[in-house]
């Protein structure tokens, strides 16, 4: 699993994406009871959830993404349930008509025994009928960004100082992981370097069919598959995402 404790307070400075907030909320809107969200991070979903009206229990194995939760929630005086725990094994003694994945991250479980065993612990905590929303790459166009290239991928405006973030992709020979490094450096206003950080990642690229077979083994059955946010369609060779609802 990625060590995002290392980044945690500079994640939501450099991950500013809401392309798939109008999504949830719709997804969201839909049951009546708390809504499960897998590897919620720092919130970048939750908070607008929440503005929304949704009631959430919010999971994440990282410490410190979590802490950075808990503050944005004190400050926007808004409430939900926190709990540090490992989508491998969760045992949250409750159970949601609706979970959710947001922003491709069940693709950081990298082994088959770690997708599988994930799909089946948020399977046991679904009611009957109870669906699973899990969002993915699609591999036939994330590959194309994936070719050894450093990149400056943002600038961003700190207080006094700005944050450059830089990335970098390979993928593993004849395989599906990709590993990705992530910089930081941080500036100040006359240009010197402060400080420089490094984040070693890896994600693995699943297929269509390979995923829909996993699902089905652990018990559910495939409602929906769309190509993005606005539910359009899915197409192998253009569609950026794959967004699976899954009902048990």
């Amino acid at each position: 699993m990625i060590e995002w404790d290392r980044v945690a307070e500079l994640y939501d400075i450099y991950v500013q994406s809401d392309i798939d907030i109008s999504f949830f909320i719709r997804e969201t809107r839909k049951v009546s009871g708390q809504v499960l969200e897998l590897m919620a991070g720092t919130g970048r979903v939750s908070i607008p959830l929440l503005e929304a009206g949704a009631s959430l229990v919010c999971v994440d194995a990282s410490e410190q993404m979590l802490a950075v939760l808990q503050k944005k929630l004190a400050q926007k005086r808004l409430s939900a349930t926190i709990q540090q725990a490992d989508v491998r094994e969760l045992d949250l003694q409750e159970c949601f008509e609706l979970a959710i994945i947001p922003f491709n991250s069940f693709s950081e479980l990298l082994s088959k025994k770690d997708q599988r065993n994930t799909l089946r612990s948020i399977h046991n905590h679904l009611r009957e009928g109870g669906q699973l929303i899990c969002t993915l790459h699609n591999p036939n166009v994330r590959l194309k960004l994936v070719d050894g290239s450093l990149r400056l991928e943002g600038k961003y405006s700190l207080e006094k100082e700005q944050l450059l973030f830089w990335g970098l992709e390979k993928q593993q020979p004849n395989h599906c992981i990709v590993e990705r490094t992530q910089f930081y450096e941080i500036y100040d206003q006359h240009g010197f370097l402060q400080s420089k950080r490094l984040l070693n990642m890896h994600f693995c690229l699943i297929k269509k069919q390979e995923f829909e077979e996993m699902a089905q083994e652990s018990g559910y059955k495939i409602v929906a598959l769309y190509g993005d946010y606005s539910c359009a369609e899915f197409d192998s060779d253009t569609s950026l995402s794959m967004i699976f609802i899954l009902e048990k």
